[in-house]
């Protein structure tokens, strides 16, 4: 290419980079690191794309739902920030836009995972089934009647 078409291209692609970056056509990933947590989400024409934040957490239930959480959180504080700044920028208003309408729509994924909690009649089955498992082929006395009484009180 010629000298000309260089410079020809070279403006091209500053104008579709100022025309992209002010429209927002483009989806654009960003990872914020808040309260220690890094939280990922996709936004394009100003809009955070609500099934990406998050995203890569997904296989992590537990991790998954402190992330979605802390992202709710760091909308909300965001678009305080946001609000409370003067408009210097052409991008301000944007941003503040799309940070309050995401604390204000997004809805964080709340899970409290634990061990389960056995229930009286399930621990008194399973101690039923290892007196009959001590129990088996067995002729001691003792473990019959350990059988019996864990037993009975499953019947």
């Amino acid at each position: 290419m010629d000298p000309v078409s260089y410079l020809f291209s070279a403006y091209l692609n500053l104008v579709q980079q100022q025309v992209s970056d002010h429209y927002g056509t483009e989806p654009k990933t960003l990872v914020v690191e808040y309260e220690g947590e890094q939280v990922p989400f996709v936004f394009q024409f100003w809009q955070i794309q609500p099934k990406s934040v998050c995203r890569s957490y997904e296989q992590d239930v537990r991790r998954f739902s402190q992330c979605t959480v802390k992202a709710a959180a760091l909308f909300q504080t965001l678009c305080d920030d946001l609000t409370r700044q003067d408009d210097s920028s052409w991008q301000l208003p944007k941003f503040r836009t799309m940070y309050c309408s995401a604390a204000i729509s997004y809805r964080p994924m709340i899970a409290e995972i634990g061990d389960a909690k056995q229930s009286p009649a399930k621990l008194a089955e399973r101690a039923c089934n290892q007196a009959i498992l001590a129990a088996m082929d067995s002729d001691d006395e003792t473990l019959l009647a350990q059988r019996d009484k864990a037993c009975a009180a499953v019947q």
